[in-house]
């Protein structure tokens, strides 16, 4: 994978793509063909977090010609992690502003941070909201519940930040898509929801018509197909598995969502040799959105 061949293929497969796309960004005309319909296409960085970010960065702007990028632990820690494999202390502010050069250097967006479960008893909030905001992300994608909105809400607001809402495989808090708009009732632009098309299979709902009531609350995407309805089933290529692709970019097209939507790509199935499994999961998307 690491080879010049092998980069020089994988760039050339994923070039390929965006030859014939020929929709505008969420149903507008575009004045010119665009990769992905001009949807702000991104990878969520579970998806490569066997790699250091410099290799990541390598990755997107060679091999996968992606300029949006969700970060994650894995990358750069906004709070301590006391187990599994990026445990840490928090960065430094210092260290965060170096990242974000780094990403800036790099033409890389960096859209959103998490999934983060985050309580309003948390002593590391305004610590944690601080370095977000330091990072340059817009979104800060949350595992809660529904009485830490009105914390989050107000330090959202302090820090220019937007949270939101990951809806979550059953058994745990929001699995249900009527939950988030429940929580986002009466909410202001700052808290939104990310909708995570495989949570939402898991539970038993469907993604596209989770995004038609979701609407405009619709500030994040996790992209990406998983095997079962199982609460703890495989996150697979694009294609593959229950997600109807298909059916559900036609309605993203068609969805008037915020421009700096966090869409992120999440494919877990092989963390070691991800970007065949990712070149078919974009390629897949690149060829509904085109024809």
């Amino acid at each position: 994978m690491k080879t010049t061949r092998r980069r020089t293929l994988l760039k050339a497969a994923v070039g390929s793509l965006f030859a014939c796309s020929s929709y505008g960004v969420f149903g507008q005309s575009p004045s010119a063909a665009q990769p992905f319909a001009g949807l702000p296409m991104g990878i969520h960085g579970a998806t490569l977090q066997k790699f250091s970010l410099d290799q990541i960065l390598r990755m997107l702007t060679e091999e996968l010609q992606l300029t949006h990028l969700e970060l994650t632990p894995s990358q750069i820690r906004l709070r301590a992690v006391a187990q599994g494999a990026n445990q840490g202390p928090a960065a430094t502010l210092s260290a965060v502003g170096a990242v974000r050069e780094q990403l800036a250097s790099a033409n890389i967006v960096p859209t959103a941070w998490g999934p983060i479960a985050l309580s309003r008893q948390d002593a590391d909030l305004p610590q944690l909201f601080e370095l977000a905001s330091e990072l340059g992300v817009r979104n800060l994608t949350c595992i809660t519940q529904a009485e830490h909105l009105d914390a989050l809400e107000n330090l959202a607001n302090q820090h220019a930040l937007r949270i939101a809402i990951h809806n979550n495989a059953p058994g745990s808090s929001f699995s249900k898509i009527a939950d988030v708009l429940l929580a986002l009732r009466g909410r202001g632009p700052n808290v939104g929801a990310c909708l995570d098309v495989g949570n939402t299979i898991r539970a038993s709902e469907d993604p596209t018509e989770a995004l038609h009531a979701l609407g405009q609350h619709v500030i994040g995407i996790h992209l990406k197909s998983v095997d079962s309805r199982q609460a703890d089933s495989e996150v697979v290529e694009l294609g593959t598995g229950l997600f109807n692709a298909k059916r559900f970019l036609a309605a993203l097209q068609q969805t008037e969502l915020v421009p700096d939507l966090a869409l992120s790509l999440e494919y877990l199935a092989q963390p070691e040799q991800p970007l065949p499994g990712i070149l078919r999961s974009l390629a897949l998307v690149q060829a509904v959105l085109s024809a």
